[in-house]
Formats: structure tokens, C-alpha cells, sequence
């Protein structure tokens, strides 16, 4: 079921900001940093977003607009969305600026990285806590039928899915080590 992705693919957003704070806390107490890493999970989150999450998130608010009538939170968050993807990849080229030796202050690096998963979180939380619940409340079965319809786009998440892409090789690897530090 189509919130049933969703909700799986915020807990994976989840995880890798999980991740990127770890970075923080290793720049605060001056270890370096696996830059590719941190490059290949805003990539992720970019990519993966744009092409696959939001649009899911897309059918399911306008949807909704469409049935059950106007609500202001669902209308900002296609514009949200946007800025989020602006965000992000403004970001993502701080990120490779220092993979090509581009010389950037660690205190503006941290900061920037430090706002990027604020910023994820916010949206994040904003969804799973106000959002996704109405959207739940709302749909009958009809509903998910239709939306269900609507999204005809190709699932195989990239760093969670059975084939790991070669450019995220590093994050699942990465992931697949807290899987097992965990338990």
C-alpha cells in the first residue's frame, strides 16, 4: 500500500540523517569525516525525493485536495517540496565543492549540514505527525484504489532495495553496519 511506502521510505531518511549527525559529532570533536559518504547520502536524498518520494506524496495531497476539499498544509507542501529539493541540492554542491578540493570552512560546513538535517527532520516530522494521519483518517478504500492507479513509477529503492545502485555502494554498506551494531 502506498502509505505504507512512505512511511518506510521517512524511516530510511530517517536512518541516514541518523547517519549525518554522527558526522557532526565526529567534526565536533575535530575526526574527519568520509566526505563521499555524506555526498552519496544527500545525492540519495535528492534523487530518490525528486523522482520516487515526493511525487508518491504529490498524487496522495492532491488527491486529497480534490475529495475532500481545501486544506492550506497540503497546498504548501508541493511548494515545500521544492524548496526542500533547492535546499538540498545547494548543499550537495557545498559537498562536492570539498571532494574536488575546494577549501570551505568546517564551522560553515557543520552549520550547513547541521540546518540540511534540521530541515529534513522538520518536514519529515511535519508529515508523519499532521499530514499523513488526516490523509489516513480521510481515505476509504476507494480512495487508495485511486491513488494506487495513479502511481506507475518503478519501486527499487537504490540503497534499501534488493539492487544496491554502484553510486550508493558506500551508504548501504554503511546501513547494513548499523543494522548489525544494533542488535
Amino acid at each position: 500500500m502506498m502509505m505504507e511506502r512512505i512511511h518506510r521510505e521517512h524511516s530510511y531518511m530517517v536512518r541516514l540523517l541518523a547517519v549525518l549527525q554522527k558526522k557532526i559529532a565526529q567534526m565536533h570533536t575535530e575526526l574527519p569525516i568520509n566526505y563521499t559518504l555524506v555526498k552519496e547520502i544527500v545525492d540519495y536524498m535528492a534523487n530518490h525525493s525528486e523522482r520516487v518520494h515526493h511525487p508518491k506524496e504529490d498524487i496522495l495531497y492532491h488527491y486529497y485536495t480534490e475529495h475532500y476539499g481545501h486544506k492550506q498544509e497540503m497546498e504548501d507542501l508541493e511548494q515545500e517540496h521544492e524548496l526542500l529539493s533547492d535546499k538540498t541540492h545547494a548543499f550537495l554542491n557545498t559537498v562536492e565543492m570539498i571532494l574536488q578540493d575546494a577549501v570551505v570552512p568546517r564551522h560553515i560546513f557543520v552549520e550547513q549540514l547541521d540546518e540540511f538535517i534540521k530541515v529534513q527532520k522538520r518536514h519529515l516530522e511535519f508529515e508523519e505527525r499532521s499530514i499523513l494521519p488526516l490523509i489516513e483518517q480521510s481515505f476509504n478504500l476507494h480512495d487508495w484504489q485511486e491513488v494506487e492507479k495513479r502511481w506507475n513509477v518503478g519501486e527499487d529503492d537504490p540503497v534499501f532495495g534488493d539492487t544496491i545502485a554502484e553510486e550508493y555502494q558506500q551508504i548501504a554498506q554503511r546501513v547494513r553496519q548499523g543494522e548489525r551494531e544494533s542488535v
